[in-house]
């Protein structure tokens, strides 16, 4: 079996740095996560999916990086303090 995560309980210690990225690059795309954060594509796509839940992401638009729905810096650290 593969590696379960339970993200919403903060599971995958990278979603915090991935959030961070993806507010401060303005787009998020499992490509983008993949690189930037070293990391294989099931888990950025799960994160991408955890941060449209969590409302930080809008949802996917064709093959156009998703807009980040957080702007300030402030937003973030409140999102991620929770």
């Amino acid at each position: 079996g593969g590696v379960v995560m339970d993200l919403s309980e903060g599971g995958d210690d990278k979603f915090k740095d991935a959030v961070r990225v993806v507010v401060e690059r303005r787009k998020a795309s499992t490509s983008m996560l993949q690189t930037r954060l070293g990391i294989g594509y099931q888990r950025a796509a799960r994160i991408i999916e955890e941060m449209e839940e969590r409302g930080i992401i809008g949802p996917q638009n064709g093959s156009k990086p998703r807009d980040v729905l957080i702007s300030s810096p402030e937003e973030l650290e409140e999102l991620l303090a929770e």
